[in-house]
């Protein structure tokens, strides 16, 4: 399928460019070759040891090249690895900048970003839609009898879920808040006999395993950008923040396959309430394409008439946002992937948002929202959007 990016796209490496590494000028930043630019000061007369004391204790977070550069009249396009346009403008005297992943200098999607995208959607989906209590007490019955029981009190899977994360962050301070969704995993996707609460993920079980995806092809660097991003809803002027991004309009092909005959060879494996989902339609082999697609579009559709319902949260970008938003109706496999997507679009977060305070009260229990300097909670969560030259950040289509 071909992959076109609809907003700026950051899928990070891990890698920071600092001063160190920049040269800015204008809407324009150069990625130094650094080893080249020091040979060179050398042959200018520059001692090496005067160039060792500034990389080892620099002025400040200033470009610590600038100096040299204007001093000696260099062309910085002579001593860089790369350069990119910048939207949204380069920070006075330093920035840091999130690298793009790259395979041999050309950035790529990794296969494993599509399909972490396609499987909240799914995940999403399959909850929503076959998440009642009945169901789920029948399945997870063969593994603990008393999580069986205790998903009979509560009306809904998810129901049962949030009371789960009550008791379990009131009893337990350590709690980590990156494991909140094992339990709601392992029931979805495939589950083997556990510790407390009876259950754990077995990938093995898992019918996602029939979905595949590649990476995809690399482009040149031409496609990438560095974008400011705006942080809306911050009240702090500190955070300031730059990364390599895909520019909207960018193409690349990837490769999608659906593997009927893992599903057919491992029907009797699997055991989640996907696969539930899936055998309530016909062969789970034969309709499993179709409910991917569903899922894509109805949580995706959903974040975006959610976001549409929340403009204000966009400050003075409102009307940017809700014509870009309004411009993705109707299109077929949208995605949102990559950093900046935010909780909503990364989580099965619709689904808890909608138990009001039930929610509300074990979000502020896990501290979701919480400031990390003063640790005083938000009253509304989550209180930030992304944006890039005004639109929200990691949209794509596939075609």
């Amino acid at each position: 399928m071909m992959l076109r990016v609809l907003s700026p796209i950051h899928i990070g490496n891990g890698n920071k460019l600092t001063p160190v590494d920049l040269y800015p000028t204008g809407n324009m930043v150069y990625v130094l070759d650094v080893e080249k630019l020091v040979n060179n000061l050398q042959k200018l007369g520059v001692d090496l040891e005067e160039i060792l004391a500034l990389l080892k204790n620099p002025p400040g977070e200033h470009y610590i090249w600038k100096g040299y550069i204007e001093e000696y009249h260099l062309d910085p396009a002579d001593y860089a690895l790369y350069s990119l346009p910048v939207f949204g403008g380069t920070g006075k005297t330093s920035m840091q900048i999130d690298e793009f992943i790259k395979l041999n200098g050309k950035p790529y999607i990794p296969g494993s970003s599509l399909k972490g995208a396609v499987r909240t959607a799914v995940f999403y989906k399959a909850l929503r839609e076959c998440g009642d209590s009945g169901t789920t007490m029948n399945l997870v019955s063969g593994f603990s009898g008393n999580l069986a029981r205790d998903i009979g009190y509560s009306k809904s899977l998810i129901d049962y879920y949030i009371e789960y994360l009550d008791r379990e962050v009131s009893r337990n301070r350590k709690f980590d808040r990156k494991r909140t969704d094992d339990l709601l995993e392992a029931i979805i996707f495939g589950m083997e006999r556990g510790r407390y609460p009876g259950v754990r993920y077995e990938p093995k079980r898992d019918p996602m395993r029939g979905l595949i995806i590649r990476d995809s092809q690399s482009m040149g660097r031409k496609h990438l950008a560095v974008y400011h991003v705006s942080i809306v809803g911050n009240t702090s002027d500190e955070m300031k923040t730059w990364v390599e991004a895909l520019q909207p309009g960018t193409e690349t092909e990837v490769e999608l396959k659906f593997d009927d005959e893992l599903l057919k060879m491992n029907a009797g494996y699997f055991n989640g309430l996907l696969w539930e989902c899936l055998k309530d339609r016909g062969k789970p082999w034969e309709v499993f394409e179709g409910f991917v697609w569903e899922a894509v579009r109805e949580f995706y559709g959903a974040i975006i008439d959610h976001e549409l319902r929340n403009l204000s949260k966009f400050g003075g970008h409102g009307s940017t946002v809700r014509s870009f938003y309004e411009g993705l109706r109707g299109k077929e496999r949208i995605l949102r992937l990559g950093w900046g997507s935010g909780w909503i679009s990364t989580t099965v977060g619709l689904l808890l948002v909608e138990k009001g305070w039930k929610w509300e009260t074990v979000r502020k229990k896990l501290k979701l929202g919480e400031n990390p300097k003063t640790k005083r909670l938000s009253r509304d969560f989550p209180k930030t959007r992304r944006l890039t030259d005004g639109i929200p950040i990691g949209w794509v289509v596939l075609q």
